[in-house]
Order: C-alpha cells, then structure tokens, then sequence
C-alpha cells in the first residue's frame, strides 16, 4: 500500500495554482470517469474543470465579457460531492488559488472540514510566470510583459492590475493559508518534475487508490502557451478593442472563442520566439523563489518531490532584453487571428490552410490585417 494513499471518504482537494498541470490532471480525471467509480473515486461535478462554480465560491470574477459565476452551481457541485458518500472525491480547480483566508475557511466548512485533504502542484515560479502574463493579456490586458513585470514587483502596484497574482503565486503563503485551516498534516506539495510529465498522474493516483496508468495524458493543443508572436497579436486585438468601444461581449466572442481557439490549432515552429523574462526581473525571482522554498522546508506540509528544484537561478552574466525584432508576427499568425474572429460573425466556414497559402495575404502587414479586423468587425456591430 501506498504512504501517499488517503483514507475512504477523502475529499483531495486539489488547489492548483494555475500553470502547474492543473489541465492535464483534470483533462485525465474527466477521461477516466467510468473507469474510476469501479476503484471507489469520483471525480467532482461532471465537467473537466468546474470553473465557474468554483470562482463563484471563492468570491471571483469571470472573463471579460464571458459567462458570470454561478453561486447555485457551487451548491449543486457540493451536493454532488456529498452525494459520493464514502468514495474518495477529487475536486481540482486552480481558482481556489484565489480564495483568500475567509473564503477558504467556508469552502472548508462547506466540503467538510473532518475529510478535506489539499493538495499543491508547483512548478517554478520562473518558468510559470510568462504563462501568467499572456493569460492576463488573453482577459484583455494589453499591457507589454517588461511592463507588467514592472508592476508586479512594485511596492505599490497599479490598482486593479492582476490583483490575485501573488495570492495565487506566492506558494509558501498559499500553502500555509489552507493548513491554517485543515492542519499541515492536511496539506500535500507536489512538486512537478519537468523531465516526466505523466509523475504528477502517478502521484494522484496513489493519493486515491487507483491503479499505476489508469489516468492518461491527453493530447491537446487547447491549453498550449502562445508564442510572442501570437500573444502580440493578441494585445493589439486589446488595444483595438478598446479604441473602438465595443461591449466586453465582443471580446469574449471574437477574441477567446475566435482569435485564441483558432490560434491554438497551428503547432508553432521551434524557432519562432518564446517569452523571455528580461535579467532584471530573473533576479528578482530568484531572491524570492529562494525564500518560498525556505519557508515551505520548515512548514509541516508534506511534500513529494523536491523543493530544490522550485529555486529559480538569476539571470546569467551579460543577458540582455529580448529584442524587439522578437515580436515581429509573421504572416500565417495575423492571418489565423483574422480567420478566427471573421469565423465568430457567423460567416460560412473559412479552410485556415487554404487561406494561409494565398498570396495576397501575405503581402498584408500586421498592422493592415489589423485594421482590415477592425473594419470587418465594425461592419458586423453595425449590422446587428
């Protein structure tokens, strides 16, 4: 038997935070769900990722433009999980992430206080923040990376700017702030292994009794991290979306359900230019991933993995800014954001590969497809 295994009627509490295999781990869950009631678990609500509900629960906001948080769908979600009596019960949302010590003290009380165990996946903070950064811009920031960077290490951050970054990201204090309340002894850290993305699977399955394989990664672009080309395409759709006035329902509509999706369909090429945090900003994760994992080595939380790992090394002698040639788009990326958002206004069916080779739309720069966008959606408002 396994020391990591919980006990009958456990309910895993999985917090995140995001950008630590939250996806793979509720992707794999959801795909295994007939497969799990014959080992006792049950995976909660009946949705990949209970999103909604849960930021409903933690007091949250939902994306700009999109569908609101539910408080009776949380209802609904605690009633399923009650429902599973003496199963062992999964919930994982990166969203708890964000609840701060008085919501965390109620969804406690709500799951139950005597069976809750949480648990922590985490991977560098280096490696996660980029991720965070475009995910913002996707919201409709369209603020440039060195900037935000700028506000998150500020004293005095903008106000209203990311405000659940460090609740969310400050790992040790996220840790410490639901073992306040279930007990360290309730609280697991797992820490990612980079080299062997199917460990976190195996580790949740000894955490609930499942056989060795029985949750599989699925193969998925969805929730693959856009490249600097495609996320600068992304803020300019921001900027251009704001000059132009249109209602937050636009940008939920064109942006994430067209640009972003249709985005995420390509498989980019290896040379084409990645997120790359300026040196001094790697400085400055450094000292503080230094001091996270010293605090999380004297907490009483369990961990599976190792904490040495989470330290992020300073910025290499003589690095440089990334360059701004970096963010130049190329072709096949403007086009593919146009497609995706001139698919959203209910136009027939675009083939993206058959676009992508005619010629002429090559001959277009960003900022041409941009305002040829712009135009095309304007028409569309007006219309309506």
């Amino acid at each position: 038997m396994s020391d990591l295994l919980l006990p009958e009627g456990v309910r895993l509490v999985h917090v995140g935070p995001p950008k630590t295999a939250t996806t793979s781990l509720q992707a794999a869950f959801h795909a295994a769900r007939p497969k799990l009631e014959q080992h006792g678990v049950h995976y909660a609500g009946s949705r990949r990722h209970e999103m909604l509900a849960v930021v409903a629960a933690v007091g949250g906001r939902g994306f700009l433009g999109g569908p609101e948080p539910d408080l009776s769908a949380w209802k609904a979600l605690l009633a399923d999980m009650e429902a599973a009596g003496s199963q062992r019960v999964v919930l994982s949302s990166e969203y708890l992430a964000q609840a701060r010590p008085p919501k965390v003290e109620r969804i406690v009380d709500e799951i139950g206080r005597e069976q809750i165990h949480v648990v922590l996946t985490l991977r560098p903070l280096d490696r996660l923040i980029p991720s965070q950064w475009q995910q913002y811009v996707q919201t409709g920031y369209d603020i440039s990376y060195d900037a935000w960077l700028r506000e998150m290490f500020s004293d005095t951050p903008r106000k209203g700017l990311t405000p659940t970054f460090w609740v969310r990201h400050r790992h040790d204090e996220l840790a410490e702030r639901w073992a306040d309340v279930v007990g360290a002894d309730n609280v697991t850290v797992v820490v990612l292994d980079p080299r062997d993305h199917e460990l976190v699977l195996r580790v949740f399955e000894e955490l609930v009794g499942l056989p060795a394989g029985l949750l599989e990664l699925q193969e998925d672009l969805s929730n693959r991290s856009l490249t600097l080309g495609e996320i600068e395409v992304v803020r300019d759709f921001n900027r251009l979306y704001r000059e132009a006035g249109w209602p937050s329902s636009a940008h939920f509509h064109y942006l994430r359900n067209g640009v972003v999706n249709e985005l995420r369909t390509r498989q980019p090429g290896k040379d084409e230019a990645k997120i790359v945090t300026p040196p001094w900003a790697q400085d400055r994760v450094a000292a503080l991933t230094e001091t996270m994992v010293a605090n999380l080595r004297k907490s009483d939380v369990r961990v599976v993995g190792d904490l040495d790992t989470l330290v992020a090394p300073p910025a290499p002698a003589g690095a440089v800014e990334q360059p701004d040639s970096a963010r130049r788009v190329s072709p096949e990326v403007a086009s593919l954001a146009m497609i995706g958002a001139m698919a959203q206004t209910g136009e027939p069916k675009v083939d993206a590969r058959r676009v992508r080779g005619w010629k002429p739309v090559d001959d277009y720069t960003t900022r041409e497809l941009a305002g040829l966008l712009r135009r095309r959606l304007t028409e569309r408002r007006s219309k309506s």
